[in-house]
This record gives C-alpha cells, sequence and structure tokens, in this order.
C-alpha cells in the first residue's frame, strides 16, 4: 500500500542540501522597482512575484504538489535576517551544503549592490550608538545567544538564513495563523472582502492611509497564492498529456483539477483541503516555527464526510498524510555558523496538534489524530513534529499509540498538559472557550489560532548571569561591567543576602532583555509586515493592519524570555548553601578561587560539590531552591513592558542552546568546569545526576509552578528494553497521566541505549535513520554536531 511512500522516501532524505539564490534576485528586482514605496506593498510584490517567477516542478509519485525552493531540497538565501558574507558561506560549504562557484560570485554581488534593511542590521543600528551600550554590553557577554559581535569585526550576529518556502522571512515566530478561513471560503471570497474593506475607507487620517496599502498587500498574498496553483494545475495537466502509465495520467489529471479549484474556492474533500493547506503551508514558509495548529480538528470534518460517500477510505487518507509528511522533509532552514550552535540537527517545529478537548470541553479524540500517528510510523520521519494534549478524557489508546510511536524510536509524540496550557491562558484572562483551544506553536509555546503571537523568544542563559554575579557585574572576557555591582561574591554574610544579591543581578539584565525584545520588535513593524499572515488572524482583514502593529489582539502576549540553564543555577545555590552556608565546609573566597581555576588543583573540593543535593532526585533541598529560582522568573518577566502594551510571558525551552550557552559561562558552584554543556530545557535535570529513577525527575519537576510557562520541557531517555511489553507500555501511558495532571506540563522520550548511540557515531551510514529528540524537535542524531550528540549520550537512561 505504502510503496509510493517508500520511493518519495528515498528523494527526500538526503546528505546534501543546495544553497539557492533565486529568490534573493527576485527580492533585489523588486525593491529596485519599488524603492519609493511603502514597506507593505513591496512585500505584497514580494510574494505575488515569488508566486509568478519561482521554478516549479512536480516530482515522481507526488500526490500534493508545491516546491519550497528552486532546486529540489534547496534552501534558498533570505536577505531580511541577516548578510550573508562569504566566509560565512564558506563554513556552509565546510559543513557539506552545495553551492555552485557562480551563485557564490552572484551571491555577493548581490549583497554589494543590493542593501537590504534587515532585522539584524536595523537593531545594530540602535545597539552600537554610545547610548545603548549597556544593551551591547550584555549582548557581547552572551546573555541572549548567540552573542553579538563588535562593531568594528562586522556587528550583529554572524549570517543570515537559508530557508526554504514562497512567502516572506525571516518569520521566526510564534504565530498560528486560522488556516479555516481560505478552506472554509477560497481566496477569492476573501479578495472580495478585502476589497470592500477597502473602498470603504475615507481618508480623513494617517491610519486609514497605512489600512488602505496592507489592503493592497493582502489583495496580493491572495492572488500570489491563486497564481501559484494555476501554475501547478497547467504544470500538471501539461505533465498529463505526456505521460504514458494510466494510473500516474490520472494522478496527474486530478492533481491538475484540485488546483484549479484551490485555494481559490472552498475545498470539498479531503484531498482539496490537504492541498489547500499545503498552499497555505508554503507561502507562510519560510518559518521554521510555522505550526500546522489542530490538524485533527479542522481537517476531520472533509475526512469523515469523504468517508460516508465512498470518496476516500482510510488508508489513501494515511498515505495523503504520509505525502504531507515527506513534503514537509523538503522544507528546511539553515543559519550562520553562531546561529546553528544554537539549533543543530535542522532543527524545526511545523508542529500538528492532536487530541485534547474541544472548546466546549468534550473529548476532541477522533480518527485523524490516530492516523497523523500512523503516518509518522510509516515514514519514519523526524518532521512534522506531533504533539499530544493529554486532558483526564483523553482515551488511553491514544496516549498508547504516541507510546507506540517513542517505543520504536520516533521520539514524538510530545504529551503536554491541557490543565496546565488552558490554565495557562486563563490566568490571563482569556476566555475558557478559547483557551481550551490552543494549539503548540514552535517548540511548545502555546497560542491561539489568529487571536494571539509571540514574536521575540530571546534565547537567555542564566548561568552567564551568574557569572556577572559572581564577578560583581564584570564580563570577565573583555573586563567591562556589563551587569550591576551587586555586591563582593566572597563576602555575602548568609544564603539569603546572596540570593537577594543575585535578584538584583537577574532583574536587572532581564530587564535589559526586555528592552531587546521591543527594539526587535519595532524593526519587525517598520521593515518586515507579512500581509498574509495577518488576513488569516482574528479580524484581520476587518482590521486592515499588520499583525505586529495591532493592539487589539484577543491575548497579546507579544513577546517572551526563554531560561536556559536555571536548573544549574539552583544546583549551585543549593551546593553553596550545603557547603558553605549550613554546613560550612568550604568559604566563600574558597569557592571563588576554585570556580576561577576551573576546579583545576581543587578536584576534592568539585567532588564536593559534584556530589551536593542535585535536581531531579526528588529531595526537597535543592528542589524548592530550583523552583525559587523559577519562581522569582515567572514573576519577574510579567512585568516587563512591551511596545503594544501586550504581556512578556515567561517561557521554558532551550532548542541546542545549553551548548554553546555552557560554552560562554565559566565554572560553576554544581561542579561543571568552564565551556561544558548546561542542563537541557527547563524542568530536565542536569545530564546524569538524575539517579533515583524517571519517577524521582517527575516529583521535582512537579515541585515547580509550571502553569505560569508558556512553554515548559522535560526530556527523559528510556532503555529499549524498558518497553518490551504491553504492560510496559501502559505503565509509561500512566507515569505520562499522572505528571501531566498533577502539575507537569511538558514531557518527550527519547527510548535508545548508549551502545546504539555510540555506535551511529562511529558509523554514521549504517544508523542514517535513527531520529532522537532533542528540545522541541526530533532530528535524525547523526545530523547533530559533536557536542549534542554526547550530550544526549550523556542523559541518563531509565528504567521504568
Amino acid at each position: 500500500m505504502y510503496e509510493r511512500i517508500e520511493r518519495i522516501k528515498k528523494r527526500v532524505i538526503v546528505d546534501h542540501y543546495p544553497i539557492c539564490i533565486e529568490k534573493y534576485r527576485i527580492t533585489a528586482d523588486v525593491l529596485e522597482h519599488s524603492k519609493h514605496e511603502p514597506a507593505v506593498v513591496q512585500r505584497g510584490k514580494m510574494l505575488k512575484a515569488y508566486a509568478e517567477r519561482m521554478p516549479i516542478a512536480i516530482a515522481a509519485d507526488e500526490l500534493i504538489v508545491g516546491m519550497g525552493a528552486s532546486k529540489p531540497m534547496g534552501l534558498e538565501i533570505d536577505p531580511n535576517y541577516g548578510i550573508w558574507t562569504q566566509d560565512e558561506i564558506d563554513s556552509l560549504i565546510e559543513d557539506g551544503y552545495i553551492m555552485s562557484e557562480q551563485d557564490q560570485r552572484d551571491l555577493q554581488e548581490l549583497n554589494k549592490y543590493h542593501d537590504p534593511a534587515t532585522q539584524i542590521g536595523m537593531q545594530g543600528d540602535i545597539f552600537y550608538e554610545k547610548e545603548s551600550e549597556r544593551i551591547l554590553k550584555l549582548l557581547k557577554a552572551g546573555l541572549v545567544l548567540p552573542p553579538w559581535k563588535e562593531k568594528s569585526d562586522g556587528g550583529g550576529v554572524g549570517g543570515g538564513y537559508a530557508q526554504s518556502g514562497l512567502g516572506l522571512g525571516p518569520s521566526l515566530v510564534l504565530l498560528l495563523v486560522d488556516y479555516t478561513k481560505i478552506l472554509h471560503y477560497g481566496t477569492n471570497a476573501l479578495i472580495a472582502q478585502a476589497r470592500i474593506c477597502q473602498e470603504a475607507l475615507r481618508f480623513t487620517d494617517a491610519e486609514s492611509i497605512d489600512r488602505f496599502r496592507t489592503y493592497q498587500a493582502m489583495i496580493m498574498a491572495f492572488e500570489a497564492m491563486n497564481t501559484l496553483a494555476g501554475r501547478y494545475s497547467k504544470l500538471a495537466a501539461d505533465m498529463a498529456k505526456e505521460e504514458k502509465d494510466p494510473v500516474r495520467k490520472a494522478e496527474l489529471g486530478s492533481i491538475s483539477q484540485i488546483c484549479a479549484r484551490v485555494p481559490m474556492n472552498p475545498a470539498q474533500t479531503f484531498r482539496e483541503a490537504v492541498q489547500c493547506f499545503w498552499f497555505q503551508f508554503l507561502m507562510l514558509s519560510p518559518s521554521t516555527t510555522l505550526p500546522g495548529g489542530r490538524f485533527d480538528q479542522y481537517m476531520y470534518p472533509y475526512y469523515e464526510a469523504d468517508l460516508k460517500a465512498g470518496r476516500i477510505t482510510r488508508e489513501e487518507a494515511v498515505e495523503l498524510l504520509c505525502c504531507m509528511r515527506l513534503k514537509d522533509m523538503e522544507l528546511n532552514r539553515t543559519s550562520g555558523k553562531n546561529n546553528r550552535k544554537k539549533n543543530a540537527g535542522f532543527a524545526k517545529w511545523h508542529n500538528f496538534i492532536i487530541g485534547g478537548v474541544k472548546p466546549d470541553g468534550s473529548d476532541a479524540t477522533n480518527d485523524l489524530s490516530y492516523m497523523l500517528l500512523d503516518a509518522a510510523l510509516i515514514t519514519r520521519t523526524p518532521h512534522h513534529t506531533i504533539t499530544l494534549r493529554v486532558a483526564p478524557s483523553t482515551p488511553l489508546d491514544l496516549i498508547l499509540k504516541g507510546v507506540e510511536c517513542v517505543k520504536v524510536g520516533l521520539s514524538m509524540p510530545a504529551f503536554v498538559s491541557d490543565k496546565s496550557y488552558i490554565e495557562f491562558f486563563s490566568m490571563h484572562g482569556v476566555d475558557l472557550e478559547d483557551a481550551r483551544d490552543y494549539a503548540i506553536t514552535g517548540c511548545l509555546d502555546a497560542n491561539l489560532a489568529g487571536k494571539s503571537r509571540t514574536g521575540p523568544v530571546p534565547m537567555t542563559i542564566m548561568t552567564v548571569i551568574f557569572d556577572l554575579f559572581r564577578h560583581n557585574g564584570v564580563n570577565v572576557k573583555n573586563g567591562e561591567l556589563a551587569g550591576i555591582p551587586t555586591g563582593d561574591f566572597t563576602k555575602f554574610k548568609d544564603f539569603e543576602e546572596m540570593f537577594a544579591a543575585w535578584e538584583k543581578q537577574f532583574k536587572y539584565c532581564l530587564s535589559v532583555v526586555g528592552e531587546r525584545n521591543n527594539v526587535e520588535l519595532k524593526v519587525t513593524q517598520e521593515v518586515l509586515p507579512d500581509p498574509l499572515r495577518s488576513a488569516l488572524m482574528y479580524k484581520g482583514i476587518e482590521s486592515g493592519r499588520d499583525i505586529w502593529c495591532r493592539h487589539d489582539i484577543p491575548f497579546d502576549n507579544t513577546a517572551s524570555i526563554c531560561t536556559i540553564g536555571m536548573v544549574n543555577v539552583g544546583d549551585s545555590f543549593a551546593a553553596i548553601k550545603k557547603l558553605c552556608f549550613d554546613e560550612k565546609k568550604y568559604t566563600l573566597e574558597q569557592l571563588y578561587d576554585a570556580l576561577e581555576a576551573d576546579w583545576v588543583g581543587y578536584e576534592e573540593m568539585q567532588r564536593d560539590f559534584k556530589n551536593a543535593p542535585k535536581f531531579g532526585n526528588n529531595d526537597p533541598y535543592v528542589d524548592t531552591i530550583v523552583a525559587r529560582c523559577y519562581k522569582l522568573f515567572t514573576d519577574f518577566v510579567p512585568t516587563l513592558p512591551t511596545i503594544t502594551g501586550g504581556t512578556t510571558v515567561p517561557c521554558g525551552i532551550s532548542i541546542t542552546s545549553h551548548q554553546p550557552g555552557g560554552l560562554l559561562t565559566g565554572a560553576t558552584p554544581d561542579g561543571r568546569k568552564a565551556g561544558e554543556i548546561l542542563a537541557d530545557g527547563t524542568m530536565s535535570p542536569m545530564q546524569g545526576v538524575d539517579t533515583r529513577g524517571p519517577l524521582a525527575v517527575m516529583q521535582s519537576a512537579m515541585r515547580i509552578e509550571q502553569d505560569p510557562f508558556q512553554a515548559t520541557l522535560l526530556n527523559m531517555k528510556f532503555s529499549p528494553g524498558t518497553l518490551k511489553t504491553e504492560a510496559d507500555m501502559e505503565k509509561l501511558a500512566s507515569l505520562i497521566r499522572t505528571y501531566l495532571t498533577n502539575g507537569g506540563k511538558h514531557v518527550q522520550f527519547n527510548v535508545v541505549d548508549r551502545e546504539t548511540l555510540e555506535a551511529a557515531r562511529q558509523n554514521p551510514a549504517a544508523h542514517r535513520d535513527l531520529v532522537v529528540r532533542i528540545a522541541g524537535y526530533s532530528a535524525y542524531f547523526v545530523q547533530l554536531n559533536d557536542s549534542m550528540q554526547q550530550e544526549v549520550i550523556a542523559r541518563t537512561e531509565h528504567n521504568l
């Protein structure tokens, strides 16, 4: 039944990816011919030009069409984030990417005469000013990843993005559009609505003029989708004329008919709905954080109707879902060498959500929930991501189906708590029906379809703050006073005095991150409007405003701050409290000297600090300190203002930021040496220190108040021998439900042993399909950098 899927899979799982510049050429041409027009109009014209001019193709066996680059499996250079210099291109080629010498020369020529207003460049226009040097000092220290360079060294963070997709970049946002607008009404109806709104305008104020231009761009965005579909319809029809195989001829004819109908008109069948969805997805990309939303909810009526009418079988529908997974494998992203460290292994978060409850509170599970997992089991690919919402009403069979996927090594789905996520929205005043309809965007951050959005998600390194605190605000890498003076580390009289000083340094640093977020938001408003996303939001067409300029979103969670390494800070404070204040075995002077020496010459002392209580072992002594650190974080972050008047939300994802974050951090009192990796996620213990089993890890995590977080992350690893029987799987399912209904927010698993991982490092070719869970995404183990491979290996291997 699924021979087609195996053939497509061989084509989309590759070791080398082409870097393309066709989209950059088109962008430069559009800007050259519209240089005096507002940014939103320019961006609408870009969408129109991409749809008209980007190469298209239909590959053998495809049932869903639409490619995201000018070459198969390609990544297009995106000029909107930062400029790609030749040394950055060289680093890509060293890492195995492919780019022709001619395209390299053409790229540098484009860079010479095309000077786009980039997100990083325009932030730098502010940060490099003398009046903002307090912000720059912390950015150079690595408070937020990646660290900023000196202006004399080229400035910014180095490199830009190369991404797949026919939409507007860089789109590094956590935002879920309402896919049902086009599915239910079609683009032609939305164009008509936008024209009516535009004609009703009266130019009585500046806002009416801005709205007029936004409507122009929205109409161009919808017309671009129509153009793209029309090109594919014609191509399929032309190919059908030449096709000799009658089966493939009929398939191409069907593709042509479908693309002639959607997205212009409402989808009428499941197959039309899937193709319509993919055209939307393609035109909303490039975005590695683009979610599929509650796919099993808004797509189920099309499947149900087709099934009842005999237009489709379950197996045919699963095959379409497999095709969609493999189309998603064609959309990729890479970045400059510094950014690559924080999202190793082709990180992307195209998150499709299943299960949970409906807005009325009844259980939402349906056959499509299971079928999405079936497609993952058949394809065995890391993308797209699947997240399973667990409510008290969630059927055990669905959780067990998820555990089956985990058992075979897919490392997905992730499991999240309906109770905790719904409570997060409720505590911010969101109506209960809306709160129940949340979906995961990006890694694990929750948003409401069309009704909320998160822009900046800076990976903020708590151990860098601890370094500044320990050195009285000084960045020891360059001697600058980057933080604020909070007192001599060796002179604190007791633990509470020390923690109060830490709190001052912590709040100062995070307040600067809040300022940095606002600068990013303002730059986004000015130069990166997105008419398609804006139109597909709640009352998007009626508002006539770009989504980042609106102040009337039902839940305004405009910016977040993501904590990296807080468990290391909490473990460090617990060790200090026990060994320096409670037992008085060591003085703060001795500890300071040992840390400055990176524990060299203090090995016995280091063992004591390593053996101090560690988070993840159900030890209240350390767990309460870690919980206190997180409470400080979740209490303070929402006090930081945003330029939209919205809420800054606390977040707890890591991607692979704990690796470069560790590189930037000196030795810490938890026994860690300088440069070593940090704990991943937010609820995960430091690798290898959790020695009392999985339940103890969860009991430690449940001591942290997780509801105020927009996301938390708990990674766990199990031995394959743990899940041999059905009883074993039921045991894990019970553990998942217990954790997620008693304070936990998220948990995910790798089921793989150390021997397999070590063998994959030695012989990557023989383990090409080995998938592991990193943070809120899965990746092929052999595509991870060495440090991240070692991090996965170092995680404690639990047994039930």
